[in-house]
This record gives C-alpha cells, structure tokens and sequence, in this order.
C-alpha cells in the first residue's frame, strides 16, 4: 500500500519525563506496511539508528502520489540488515489525511 514512499518521521513527545525531545526531522522509506500488525518498516536515509529514540512517540507523514497522510506510534525496533537502517514502527493512532493549505 505505502511501499517505497517517502515518509518523514518527527518526535511528537517523550514517554520518559527526563528524555531528550528531539525536534530534528528524519527522512525515511517504507519498506512494507503490514496491516494486520498495524506497523510500518522504514529504512532511514541518512540519520544513524541511534538518533531514534525507543522512548519517544513519533509521527510518521507519508507522501504517495495521491496525497500525505499522517499516523503516530513508536519505534518498537531498530536494527541493520542487507537493505540498510531499518526500524519497526508500531501505529498507535492509525491513518488520517493531512490537509494542504
């Protein structure tokens, strides 16, 4: 459905009170979308794994040909294989539109 899109990745607030809240926006590629495990798999294009914290609820943005949409969740994994940086992104707050001004 989302695969091979591009798709920005912001914290949009932190689970521990004393964290660091990053405000940097990582660009990304899904990789898969696997609906029935409401999770997303994207491959970091430039940042290190380490910059993600597992601490941290993110929103994911994914642009396709269509239109943007929007989903926020956590990083639940985050590791290297064959394709890259890969990280497993689980949906809390499922799907919506994002409105162009």
């Amino acid at each position: 459905m989302y695969e091979n899109c591009h798709a920005e990745l912001k914290m949009h607030r932190m689970i521990l009170q004393d964290s660091f809240f990053d405000k940097t926006i990582y660009q990304c590629r899904v990789i898969t979308y696997r609906e029935e495990e409401e999770c997303l798999y994207l491959l970091a294009e430039e940042a290190e794994l380490t910059a993600f914290s597992l601490d941290g609820i993110y929103e994911c943005e994914i642009v396709d040909e269509e239109s943007k949409v929007v989903c926020s969740g956590m990083i639940q994994e985050r590791y290297w294989n064959k394709l890259g940086k890969v990280m497993k992104f689980q949906i809390q707050r499922g799907f919506y539109k994002k409105l162009l001004n």
